[in-house]
């Protein structure tokens, strides 16, 4: 192996996929810990590497050239070996341009808060300056200003971006901060891909903000560090299939509406179609309580829903994922978070008469009881929803139907 990626806990990486992708080949991960790091960079017949959090200073050391990026910013993500020796440079700037112009979020005269302020922070800090920001804080835990300082930016604040892991996989959904108080903001990025919407995005996402996730950094950067893994001049056109494949890979299909809507019947037919895993929740359940409708008139519909809230909260961290949820789902508002992060939903919608009641407990009661039922989840099933469905018991027409939108909301993703 003569490239890959130096870190401590490398095991969720995208990073041998998308070098392999561009072409090289003998791209792999490299965990090394700390003890290890230095003999390993002395000694190692590599020949080029990107570095991630903890080593981006570390390898800084180990570099007799460095670039005036990298200079300018006092850490590196990409070495690579010439006559010998190490050259450092820091892709993860290119990323940082790169994904806020995908999103088209502009800081040009504009205060921008970074959340953090280690060395990925410093990368952006510098990307920030060249992008014409007009005033750039950096927000800590430990030095001023502090997040208990963040109401003086309450109403300046355009622009915010994450350089922190809070709300990174598997802590995840967490949130740093309050987005609601901010008065004027017009973007909001996180450098984290993992999961795609931290709850950061979420919420910006929830207000109409202009937002964008850590892939396309992740993605940018590589072509960049792979021109200087093999002298080429990869421009940014390479960037957008990748993306757009790990999109399609990685985002979940989850499936919301009535009971008895044929959730777990389209769900199979995209499982089928898409060759993904499909998991109906309300089987995950049953595997975890027994019978739904025994566990339900034994302890009442509260302490189901907590279980199912558990549930949803795993499923939602996996991605790639065909995912039912129980009709009843969107009654708890705190699952919504945990199915977006990683997914798109998608209400099947069909008259009430033709709804399936059998073996469901909370639809007993007959065509009054689920007329009650729609009156009541009906906003609730549009508050989660990213589209509706009309689904007329043809599981191939709804699957192409959702696969059309699927494909079509990635592309206008940017």
């Amino acid at each position: 192996m003569k490239y890959g990626l130096l870190g401590q806990q490398l095991i969720h990486s995208y990073s041998p996929r998308i070098h392999h992708t561009l072409g090289t080949t003998d791209y792999g991960l490299v965990e090394q810990n700390p003890k290890q790091v230095d003999t390993f960079l002395d000694t190692t017949d590599m020949i080029g590497l990107n570095v991630t959090i903890p080593y981006k200073e570390v390898a800084l050391a180990h570099c007799n050239h460095i670039s005036q990026i990298a200079e300018r910013i006092g850490c590196i993500n990409t070495m690579v070996k010439r006559d010998g020796t190490w050259f450092g440079d820091n892709t993860d700037y290119n990323g940082v341009i790169y994904a806020l112009r995908y999103a088209n979020i502009s800081v040009d005269r504009k205060q921008c808060l970074i959340l953090g302020d280690g060395a990925t922070s410093k990368t952006v800090h510098v990307a920030l300056e060249d992008l014409g920001a007009s005033d750039i804080i950096h927000i800590s835990r430990h030095n001023h200003p502090t997040y208990g300082d963040l109401q003086d930016y309450y109403e300046s604040a355009a622009i915010i971006i994450n350089a922190t892991p809070v709300g990174m996989y598997p802590h995840c959904p967490k949130n740093l901060i309050n987005l609601t108080l901010f008065k004027n903001l017009s973007g909001v990025m996180d450098l984290i891909y993992n999961p795609l919407r931290t709850n950061l995005l979420i919420q910006a996402e929830r207000m109409g903000i202009p937002y964008v996730d850590g892939l396309p950094m992740l993605v940018a950067q590589a072509v960049h560090s792979s021109n200087l893994f093999h002298n080429t001049e990869l421009n940014d056109d390479h960037i957008e299939p990748i993306l757009q494949d790990l999109y399609k890979e990685t985002e979940n299909i989850i499936l919301i509406g009535m009971p008895g809507v044929g959730k777990t019947t389209v769900g199979k037919e995209l499982s089928r179609i898409l060759c993904r895993p499909f998991v109906d929740c309300d089987a995950e359940i049953t595997n975890e309580i027994g019978h739904i409708a025994t566990f339900i008139d034994t302890h009442g519909e509260q302490a189901f829903r907590q279980v199912e809230s558990a549930v949803i909260e795993r499923l939602g961290k996996e991605k790639g994922y065909i995912i039912s949820t129980g009709g009843g789902c969107v009654t708890i508002a705190e699952n919504f978070a945990p199915l977006r992060q990683n997914g798109r939903m998608y209400q099947l919608t069909q008259p009430i008469e033709s709804l399936d009641t059998k073996g469901r407990p909370l639809s007993r009661g007959g065509l009054d009881r689920l007329r009650e039922l729609e009156r009541v989840r009906t906003p609730m099933y549009k508050s989660f929803a990213q589209c509706i469905i009309k689904h007329r018991r043809d599981e191939v027409e709804s699957s192409s139907n959702i696969l059309n939108d699927f494909y079509g909301n990635i592309e206008k993703r940017n």
